[in-house]
């Protein structure tokens, strides 16, 4: 009966960590922090059990979040496939990203070395750096699995299994729970691929702070080579902008667990330079700055803007997405509302929730606008989602132009349903349906939106979105009693709004 009673707690308690464990076909990773040379990192794995002849090995050409090609094959070399008696089976690389390993079904090892995709935020490589690889001996390591491990094209979808070995004093931050098996043994499991590169992490001699957010728990981890125990002062940063978060998404966190990783390199020049990438649970930031001074306000906007993408794409997101190429990737055309939204949450939670002035949101959207004005503002926005990788001349104005479309389409909302429904309430409606582990199909979107709100909705994707007519500004700034000047692009208060606007205004911005 006892036993029972703790396979069922084990079952309940460790879904994911029991069916790794015990599922016979899965990955089994190893990777060595600890007797790296030349800050290259030694990687070797056992394949998964098949009957196959010669397999695909892929290491990524790009990740979800970003749409330039990384190529992290390009870090690995000296990759070697040996059978049980240690004799080396054939291989053949293909391209940058991608190797053949021959009679692969009696593989019993693979292993490889990886160089750290960057040296020195300073440096001046080509692409960012938040997607890649550091590994310092005896300092600190930044791991994206991205550019660590692979899998094979015809075994996909199944458990991973990584051990690390590492410095005894170090500690594993990840949104992913890592196991200590001994004092420079860590073991770390996730239910697929796509989990594994969706959980960066963080090693090093631990300044964490935990925050507790309604149910849901942040973990804020911080590296400087100088400065020590400086994460609680980040978390109080941060404590704010969650808790007015949470009260904008209706009260509650869709997710249970989340992970600020922020690494700081010293400069000895003034100002800083930042670079970052948001995952499901957690937000890679990197910086390069002369003092802590700047990291604050720095940290305000990165986190809240950051963890709103809880909303979109983990809980809303598209097939594309759901089922991530990671060589030959086919965009959705919705990055309007994955980084367009989320940009528009980011401005639009600070004066719903009271944290700043009407004047200070009046200031938002003018830069807004203005950083619209060095983009084409004709280009169907569905397009260039589509050929995000193709058109990175105009990728940041989806931060822009992504984000007025948001503030239009939150008071056009507001307006049909005299007050009662807006951009909130939509992607909370949208999340219901949808969730983590449901997808929607590209072409259907707009159609499953109209059809939770009003027909004039579709009229308005269909123009402003999918369509290449500029966004009427100052007709649906008017329509909430404030003026937009063309001329200046100055927007400002109607000094004596009728009622009607005083309403819409109120519904929309609490003012």
């Amino acid at each position: 009966m006892n036993t029972l009673i703790k396979l069922f707690l084990a079952i309940v308690i460790f879904p994911n960590i029991l069916i790794a464990q015990t599922s016979k076909k899965k990955y089994e990773y190893n990777i060595d922090l600890l007797h790296m040379s030349n800050d290259e990192v030694r990687v070797s794995f056992a394949p998964p059990k098949n009957n196959l002849k010669q397999g695909k090995f892929i290491i990524p050409k790009l990740v979800p979040g970003f749409y330039e090609a990384m190529d992290f094959g390009q870090y690995v070399s000296n990759l070697v496939a040996t059978d049980k008696k240690g004799k080396k089976v054939a291989t053949e690389r293909l391209d940058k990203n991608s190797w053949m390993i021959h009679d692969l079904k009696n593989v019993s090892s693979i292993s490889y070395k990886v160089a750290g995709g960057w040296n020195s935020l300073k440096q001046k490589t080509q692409g960012a750096k938040s997607p890649g690889s550091m590994f310092k001996k005896d300092s600190v390591s930044v791991i994206n699995y991205n550019s660590l491990v692979g899998y094979f094209e015809k075994i996909k979808d199944i458990p991973y299994q990584v051990t690390i070995t590492k410095n005894k004093d170090f500690y594993a931050s990840s949104a992913l729970d890592y196991q200590q098996k001994d004092k420079n043994t860590d073991v770390v499991w996730a239910k697929d691929y796509r989990q594994l590169v969706d959980s960066p992490v963080l090693y090093c001699v631990p300044d964490t702070t935990w925050l507790k957010i309604g149910k849901t728990e942040v973990l804020v981890s911080f590296y400087n080579k100088k400065e020590r125990h400086y994460s609680k002062k980040i978390a109080q940063e941060i404590e704010n902008i969650l808790k007015n978060q949470e009260a904008y998404l209706g009260g509650t966190l869709p997710v249970n667990k989340y992970a600020f990783l922020i690494y700081v390199e010293s400069s000895n020049q003034r100002g800083y330079m930042g670079d970052g990438l948001e995952h499901s649970q957690s937000t890679v930031c990197l910086y390069y700055a002369g003092n802590m001074n700047f990291l604050s306000d720095a940290l305000r906007r990165v986190a809240s803007h950051e963890f709103f993408h809880i909303i979109t794409p983990l809980n809303i997101h598209s097939e594309q997405i759901q089922h991530y190429d990671f060589l030959n990737p086919t965009l959705s055309e919705h990055l309007w509302m994955y980084e367009g939204m989320t940009e528009y949450a980011t401005i639009h939670m600070p004066i719903k929730q009271k944290m700043i002035s009407l004047e200070d949101f009046e200031k938002s959207i003018e830069e807004k606008i203005q950083g619209m004005k060095e983009f084409d503002n004709k280009l169907s926005f569905t397009e260039i989602s589509k050929n995000a990788m193709e058109r990175q001349d105009q990728y940041m104005n989806f931060y822009q132009k992504g984000a007025l479309l948001g503030l239009c389409l939150d008071i056009r909302l507001r307006e049909l349903s005299g007050g009662k429904m807006g951009t909130q309430d939509l992607m909370l409606m949208l999340m219901k349906k949808y969730g983590a582990g449901k997808y929607f199909k590209d072409d259907d979107l707009f159609d499953e939106i109209t059809k939770m709100t009003y027909p004039e909705i579709r009229t308005f994707f269909r123009d402003f979105v999918e369509g290449g007519q500029p966004i009427p500004l100052k007709e649906y700034l008017e329509k909430a009693g404030l003026n937009y000047d063309e001329a200046t692009g100055k927007v400002t208060t109607i000094p004596h709004p009728d009622p009607k606007q005083l309403a819409l205004r109120k519904a929309w911005i609490n003012q």
